[in-house]
């Protein structure tokens, strides 16, 4: 009696780390599905930097995405003077607008595309007779730090979605016998790491941003990539129960 009560033991320690196929793989999935809808919010967000600019009755917002720069001019609707500057602002950025194709202005938000920017800049320059122009190589630095972030943020979320095609398809009984072994382990391992390195690579490429704090979409990105890491290990280190 108390061998067969020890070998029972023996058994549940053994199969204490197991996980029920089924179960491991809706697990990975859905991790792997927040890795890939996080990293989507991370590449098009509009707040990887952010900062605010003024005080009291009028406050500048200022947020910078991968691609893209959005300021508004946020005022007190019961300070006169207050309203006149938004005024202002308003009628400066419209006008902006209309004369620049890379200026989107919508009730009060404007949106400027960091490369038609930069070609402004560049030509502005030349214009001037000048052989270089800070604000054109900050520019230039801020764009090339969204290209590589955006580029390998890119390659997290395919990633990401190869990996989740991998858990469904076969549902469908689709055959992926041609695959090579552990590609699966592989590719989350690449889609959680990937999603991380896009926001190191941005960070380090990114010019001194003064007093501009990191944004939503930045820890959006960094969450997706811990739900990444999360998935692949558990495809790593947690076996399939046998039985």
């Amino acid at each position: 009696m108390s061998e067969v009560m020890n070998n029972s033991e023996t058994t549940n320690r053994r199969s204490g780390n197991n996980m029920d196929s089924d179960m491991k793989g809706y697990i990975v999935t859905g991790l792997l599905a927040l890795c890939l809808l996080l990293g989507l919010a991370g590449q098009f967000g509009s707040t990887w930097l952010v900062e605010e600019t003024g005080e009291g009755d009028v406050v500048n917002e200022m947020s910078t995405g991968l691609r893209s720069m959005h300021t508004e001019t946020v005022c007190n609707e019961k300070n006169e003077t207050a309203v006149e500057v938004c005024e202002f602002s308003d009628t400066m950025y419209s006008e902006a607008a209309k004369e620049a194709d890379y200026v989107e202005y919508d009730d009060g938000v404007t949106t400027i595309e960091l490369d038609g920017a930069y070609d402004d800049c560049i030509k502005e320059m030349e214009n001037a007779g000048k052989a270089s122009d800070e604000a054109c190589e900050v520019m230039s630095d801020v764009i090339s730090a969204g290209t590589w972030g955006g580029i390998i943020l890119w390659m997290g979320i395919l990633s990401c979605l190869a990996c989740i095609m991998m858990f469904i398809l076969p549902k469908f009984e689709v055959d992926l016998e041609v695959l090579p072994d552990n590609v699966d382990m592989g590719m989350s391992w690449a889609g959680g790491i990937l999603t991380g390195l896009a926001v190191l690579a941005w960070y380090v490429l990114l010019p001194d941003s003064g007093d501009a704090s990191l944004g939503m979409s930045v820890w959006l990105t960094i969450i997706g990539s811990v739900m990444g890491v999360g998935a692949a290990a558990v495809t790593t280190f947690v076996a399939e129960d046998e039985s």
